[in-house]
């Protein structure tokens, strides 16, 4: 007697107790999924899918030469839009002003500026972007994390580690910047 009633609540006290992992797995699985809604953009180029870790390719070395004071700029191709950038190897992320997201076709939201970020004037709130392709001269460099940074908060895009680790190599040589894909 005791065993026929067993059989007849463990099958579906067993069945339940699967269902219930499974929604449990399957929304485990939700919460760490990235929303779609966390960057506008006029064009898929910064959605946010996550990053791969997919090396640097192109032809090169290339080499950069610095200015006066040290620094390394560069035309970078964002995008499709030919951005002028500071190559800074003390930035973790690449940093594009709001200005430089304009012309990449990213819009961020107002409501997506979360991200704590300390600039030279200190903390601002940015947004979190995923580029598609990143150019600087023969090298490519495809999905790259950055940040948008709001108005007024920086005067010119950062072209940083994000970027840079991907890279075989980097290294400063005198006043000379050398770049292997």
């Amino acid at each position: 007697m005791l065993i026929d009633v067993l059989k007849f609540v463990g099958r579906p006290l067993a069945i339940a107790l699967v269902v219930f992992l499974l929604a449990l797995k399957g929304f485990e699985t939700l919460r760490k999924t990235p929303s779609s809604s966390t960057v506008a953009s006029t064009r898929p180029a910064a959605s946010m899918v996550p990053t791969s870790s997919s090396p640097a390719f192109g032809s090169g070395p290339l080499t950069l030469y610095g200015d006066r004071g040290g620094q390394f700029q560069a035309d970078v191709v964002v995008e499709g839009a030919t951005l002028r950038m500071l190559v800074d190897t003390g930035a973790y992320s690449v940093a594009l002003t709001a200005e430089d997201a304009e012309r990449a076709g990213i819009h961020p939201f107002p409501s997506d500026y979360v991200q704590p970020v300390n600039t030279a004037n200190g903390v601002v709130m940015a947004a979190k972007a995923e580029l598609r392709e990143v150019t600087l001269g023969q090298i490519r460099v495809r999905d790259v994390a950055s940040i948008v940074l709001p108005r007024g908060a920086g005067h010119i895009s950062l072209l940083g580690m994000t970027f840079l680790k991907r890279l075989s190599s980097f290294q400063v040589l005198e006043n000379r910047l050398v770049l292997t894909p």
